[in-house]
């Protein structure tokens, strides 16, 4: 019993000592114009369940979602210095976001109202839609 619990209390140590380390590799952008240039012209791109998930942002506030067949156009706005708010038929998201100071092309935003995060990469480039 007594070992169990020792090895219990390491594995909590350990977690607790890794997560300050883990979330220093993340920066957040607080900088409109750096939001504003990672959404203008850009490609966001990542894995969800079995299918890729792909974002197309127009510089002009446009934007494509695509995610299987399903293909949806929305908009995207700034709001304030550090948030991003996209708005389709399903209603407004806003978002924050932070870079990864291992990876240039690698970013994360969180919705700060539900806590959702998505890591994705950055491409420059988009299709015409």
């Amino acid at each position: 019993m007594r070992w169990r619990n020792i090895a219990f209390m390491t594995t909590v140590l350990v977690f607790i000592l890794s997560s300050p380390a883990a979330s220093q590799d993340w920066v957040d952008i607080k900088d409109p114009m750096e939001l504003r240039a990672l959404h203008s012209n850009k490609t966001f791109r990542w894995q969800q369940k079995e299918a890729p998930i792909v974002e197309h942002y127009r510089a002009d506030g446009k934007a494509l979602f695509v995610y299987g067949e399903r293909r949806t156009l929305f908009t995207w706005e700034m709001k304030g210095n550090d948030q991003v708010c996209v708005t389709s038929e399903r209603g407004t998201d806003c978002w924050q976001y932070q870079h990864s100071k291992k990876n240039p092309d690698e970013y994360v935003k969180r919705n700060p109202s539900s806590a959702h995060m998505v890591i994705f990469k950055v491409e420059d480039g988009i299709p015409q839609f």
